[in-house]
């Protein structure tokens, strides 16, 4: 049995007095250690699969399993971690205080709580900040203490709902760095976004949803073939009567766009010429047409 198990979940809102089915047998597991994607269009069924995984909300049938127990259960939800997308905090405190804060919900030691808190705040570059109301921080700076606040009890399992939104580069690449470090040491993380290159870079799977359960579960490896329609190839002259177009950027430096199924011979046939290669850059499919790929019969 997988770390989470989420097995056929059913809900059912009532809209202006109309039934809308959110969730129409959502399954999946997830693995100790992995890194799960969560990818889908708004109104897959994202949020309530998530709320139901955190006993926010309860689901009309089907369970959800945390290392076996009924995710119903207040032991099940003392080993996970959460952080929602748009993280709403007493703007009163201070980043310090709301870790102090977060660590106290978990029952942990007020000086192992304090000595984990500045840690956290050091690496998450937030010591400066560390006194000044969260209030007066910005949006990257409140998801950098709320990825904190998620993992100030060292959880099993880390649930990140939209994690990203608001960063800057430095900050992408500081949470993405944390992920894979969290998952090198066994915690498992439940990565839900919209964002492909996110996604393509940190999850080891990603599962697409649409109405309401999975359509398709694929490894990192499955997901980068499948959005990648072609390659620009960048080189540094223009070689005549290839059959390729050349198109010039500056002097000495030309690109060339193929399909994916072209690259290995385009490579081939411009090494035969001694064509110097400067680089290789894949042309990406956006999410919404990804997602008509695999969900249209």
């Amino acid at each position: 049995m997988g770390k989470v198990k989420v097995n056929n979940l059913f809900k059912t809102y009532k809209v202006k007095g109309k039934k809308v089915n959110a969730l129409n047998g959502m399954s999946f597991e997830i693995e100790q250690g992995e890194i799960l994607g969560f990818l889908g269009p708004n109104g897959a069924g994202k949020s309530t699969t998530i709320k139901i995984m955190l006993d926010l909300i309860r689901a009309d049938k089907g369970e959800v399993l945390i290392d076996g127990i009924d995710s119903r259960l207040p032991e099940a939800r003392k080993r996970l971690g959460f952080m929602p997308e748009n993280p709403q905090y007493f703007d009163t405190l201070t980043g310090f205080d709301l870790l102090m804060f977060s660590a106290s919900m978990y029952g942990i030691d007020k000086d192992v709580a304090k000595k984990r808190a500045w840690e956290l705040l050091e690496e998450f570059e937030l010591k400066e900040a560390a006194k000044r109301p969260v209030r007066k921080y910005s949006k990257g700076m409140i998801q950098r203490v709320g990825f904190a606040a998620a993992i100030i009890h060292n959880p099993e399992i880390l649930i990140l709902d939209e994690p990203m939104s608001g960063l800057d580069p430095i900050g992408r690449v500081l949470f993405k760095n944390k992920m894979r470090e969290l998952s090198d040491k066994g915690v498992t993380i439940f990565f839900s976004s919209h964002i492909i290159p996110d996604i393509e870079d940190i999850c080891s799977r990603v599962i697409i949803v649409n109405k309401g359960k999975v359509v398709k579960s694929l490894t990192r490896t499955e997901i980068k073939y499948l959005t990648t329609t072609g390659f620009t190839i960048i080189v540094n002259k223009e070689v005549p009567n290839l059959g390729l177009k050349f198109i010039k950027l500056q002097e000495g430096l030309y690109e060339i766009k193929c399909a994916k199924d072209e690259i290995v011979n385009i490579i081939d046939l411009l090494k035969e010429k001694k064509v110097i290669i400067f680089d290789i850059l894949p042309t990406k499919k956006d999410l919404e047409n990804i997602f008509l790929d695999l969900t249209t019969y």
